[in-house]
């Protein structure tokens, strides 16, 4: 993204996991707790947040694809539901000041819709500044497909080069350049800053935090 290029963003769009809440730990603590409960093999960290922005389903099947799926997801949930998700230190701060700003605000996630909401509300984030929320129970394709990005900028009825999206993986950035939209990677997640360049990210930033920075909000 070039330095004009920000001044066309209207809305920015983020992940949920890693980028808004500080959840993916416990999420990889998760899966394996629940596969050492069902007395499956134990997958290691990276194995998990290499799969990080699939949905629930899709990893338990690429994970144990002999397992019982609804079985495992309904022990998983019941599970995570019990957690208290936090947010990453100023992230509150920072999007209550860019929604100040005049900017816009969508979410697209691969989790269900009562989870995400969940976790961002617990979080302390203000649910009437999103002003779509895009979860994996909206498109039959899920990132790193565009999908779920495409449906939340016609939501907000705006155009690609109009949106920005923030994620933590490679899914996401894939899923954002197949929609045409900018991309910023965060390092709050699961990808190092060597990951996302690789992948062919050209800006990351360390947290959401400087957002305001990167899009020149004073």
């Amino acid at each position: 993204m070039l330095k004009d290029d920000r001044m066309k963003i209207k809305a920015i769009i983020f992940d949920v996991d890693g980028v808004l809440v500080d959840s993916n730990k416990i999420i990889v603590e998760m899966f394996q707790e629940v596969a050492r409960h069902f007395n499956l093999r134990i997958p290691t960290d990276k194995e998990i947040n290499e799969l990080s922005g699939k949905p629930l389903n899709e990893i338990i099947e690429i994970l144990w694809p002999d397992f019982d799926m609804n079985l495992f997801a309904k022990t998983y949930r019941e599970q995570f539901a019990k957690k208290i998700i936090l947010p990453f230190d100023g992230s509150v701060e920072t999007l209550s000041r860019l929604k100040k700003s005049g900017f816009r605000f969508g979410i697209v996630s691969s989790k269900l819709r009562f989870f995400t909401e969940k976790n961002l509300k617990e979080a302390g984030y203000e649910m009437e500044w999103f002003d779509t929320i895009i979860t994996c129970e909206d498109t039959k394709n899920h990132k790193p497909s565009p999908d779920p990005i495409i449906l939340g900028y016609k939501k907000l009825n705006l155009k690609p080069q109009e949106i920005l999206y923030v994620g933590d993986a490679k899914f996401d950035y894939d899923a954002a350049k197949s929609a045409k939209v900018n991309f910023v990677g965060v390092l709050t997640g699961v990808s190092t800053e060597k990951q996302l360049k690789k992948a062919g990210v050209k800006n990351i930033l360390k947290s959401v935090s400087d957002l305001p920075k990167f899009l020149k909000v004073l």
